[in-house]
């Protein structure tokens, strides 16, 4: 089957059900797929050549089935290999809509020279200043600091909200945010939204930005309504029951999620 008026949508497992969410809102009459690298999350661990790796198969895959638009609903890939995508796929017929850079602007907006932003992240996000390098291109008078938070992924997955060690890791980097007396705090991992029950009890709830809305936005402003009804396939490279178990916790998710056996990741 060709999915030519489908949006893709690929991120490493659940997290980027949150961009879905907000893509189903602004476009509810599309076609969706969902792809989740489930075999290889989290991505926040791993290295650029790895990420790029699985994401150039991702991208392939996309590519067998027909589907143009892709949104990447993944920080640390929108901050380590969409300039490497862009410049591979859009050659051959892809528009890629990366989080990061959809999310620069409004993150920056209603703020003055001299405010802070801060940004919770993945270590890989964290490390590669992506999001410092686009919201200073917009105004380089706000002060960014990114916070890698390792482990914030796996309270989520793991839906291990309520545990203490959960409570205390979120309050260590909340530390640093408080110090840094942010004016806003980017979620700067797809998986994070679903800590922000635990994340505004340290500060309060309307400083958290989700980069989900200005991706949203962005691929509306240029794939337009149907006439037809919506609807959302969903491919994992690993253990579809478990995705289908911890995604419907996020996400409606009503059909069969179905299996990709995808190339592995060699150093040789």
């Amino acid at each position: 089957m060709i999915y030519s008026d489908t949006i893709g949508v690929m991120d490493s497992g659940v997290g980027g059900l949150t961009v879905l969410s907000e893509l189903v809102k602004v476009l509810p009459s599309s076609k969706y797929i969902y792809f989740g690298d489930t075999l290889n999350l989290p991505y926040g661990c791993k290295t650029k050549e790895e990420i790029l790796f699985f994401n150039r198969n991702i991208l392939n895959f996309f590519l067998t089935l027909g589907v143009k638009d892709i949104a990447i609903a993944c920080n640390t890939t929108s901050a380590l290999t969409y300039e490497d995508l862009k410049k591979e796929f859009t050659p051959r017929g892809l528009r890629i809509f990366p989080l990061i850079h959809s999310a620069a602007y409004d993150a920056a907006s209603g703020l003055k020279d001299g405010d802070c932003i801060c940004v919770l992240a993945t270590s890989a996000t964290a490390k590669s200043g992506k999001y410092a390098d686009e919201i200073q291109k917009i105004n380089p008078n706000i002060r960014v600091v990114e916070i890698p938070c390792p482990g914030f992924v796996e309270i989520v997955e793991n839906r291990r909200y309520d545990a203490k060690e959960s409570y205390l890791a979120v309050e260590e980097k909340m530390k640093i945010v408080l110090e840094n007396n942010a004016k806003r705090v980017i979620l700067g991992c797809t998986h994070y939204p679903y800590l922000l029950d635990l994340l505004s009890k340290f500060a309060p709830r309307d400083i958290f930005f989700n980069p989900a809305h200005s991706l949203a936005k962005a691929v509306a402003s240029v794939v337009k309504n149907t006439e037809t009804a919506g609807d959302v396939d969903f491919y994992v490279t690993n253990n579809p029951d478990e995705f289908k178990r911890s995604g419907k916790m996020f996400f409606e998710i009503n059909k069969e999620v179905q299996l990709v056996k995808m190339p592995v990741f060699s150093q040789v």
